[in-house]
């Protein structure tokens, strides 16, 4: 292998039909709950949820064998209450759950009523997705020690000119709010959805909070580049529990790294998004690039 990863298991519901919650759970906790099960190249930690409301969603599941072109199932989608009850047993067994904040807008709320029943601080579970969040939301967000990713390539660049004016100018501040996020101590890791997938466009875009049109997106968010990149690292390995072992080069963690063309601290505006890999290393081993960085 030349990459490492972390897999979350994406449920297929319906083929489970109406069996009972607690005997799944109960018997995925020892391969989905923590610690991971697997190495550091590849392992297996937590559980993708999100509430059933997209017909699009059935229609391409009735089309199956589909899968998401990210590699989950369409059948991920479970009615609240039913939600509610799995997240309780994933709390109860030490999964993790893992939803998608932009398909499942109700989420939070029922994150927040496991975490009366169970405390969820320290669990580390992930808030994905996220566009847009209250000053409220990010309180609860921090209080139950969630972590959050944001979709910043549609969200900003592609769509942000668009969508961030249509919020009333005392909330437009709630549109990808990575600066009031940061500030309120929540861990924020920077995600591409495989479109572009360099994480450099997501750095660029938290920064430079400009659209397709380099229209400005609520510039009051941006963060800085050495926080940007903390996100699109440190910040990354800690979604999987990984920080004592990758995401920032120091004495005794894994080997892994990649020259780049520039200084993505100092590069100009569009030189931050145009970043590149001259050599990736892995474990001390060159596996894309120039040979030169090899002993």
């Amino acid at each position: 292998m030349t990459m490492r990863t972390s897999l979350v298991f994406s449920p297929n519901w319906k083929a489970a039909g109406g069996a009972p919650l607690r005997s799944f759970i109960e018997a995925w906790a020892g391969w989905l709950g923590e610690p991971a099960l697997g190495d550091n190249w590849l392992k297996v930690s937590g559980l993708y949820v999100n509430i059933q409301q997209r017909r699009s969603d059935d229609l391409r599941a009735a089309a199956g064998p589909y899968t998401g072109w990210g590699g989950y199932n369409y059948d991920t989608g479970l009615p609240p209450e039913r939600l509610r009850e799995l997240a309780l047993e994933c709390a109860r067994n030490d999964i993790r759950v893992i939803a998608n904040a932009g398909l499942s807008p109700g989420i939070l709320d029922i994150f927040e009523q496991v975490d009366r029943e169970i405390p969820l601080n320290g669990r580390r579970w992930v808030l994905g997705h996220v566009v847009r969040l209250s000053p409220k939301d990010i309180d609860r967000v921090s209080r139950m020690g969630l972590l959050v990713t944001p979709n910043t390539n549609p969200a900003i660049y592609k769509f942000g000119h668009i969508h961030s004016k249509r919020l009333a100018p005392d909330v437009a501040d709630e549109y990808t709010p990575l600066r009031r996020l940061l500030d309120a101590g929540v861990t924020v890791a920077l995600a591409t959805d495989n479109a572009p997938v360099s994480l450099f466009w997501p750095m660029w875009e938290a920064t430079a909070r400009r659209s397709i049109t380099n229209e400005p997106v609520v510039p009051k968010q941006a963060i800085s580049r050495m926080e940007a990149l903390r996100c699109a690292t440190l910040h990354g390995a800690r979604l999987s529990f990984d920080e004592a072992e990758k995401g920032s080069l120091e004495p005794g963690k894994l080997a892994d790294m990649a020259v780049l063309n520039a200084d993505p601290l100092t590069a100009d505006e569009m030189g931050l998004r145009d970043t590149r890999s001259l050599a990736t290393i892995v474990g001390g081993r060159v596996v894309y690039g120039s040979l030169m960085f090899q002993d």
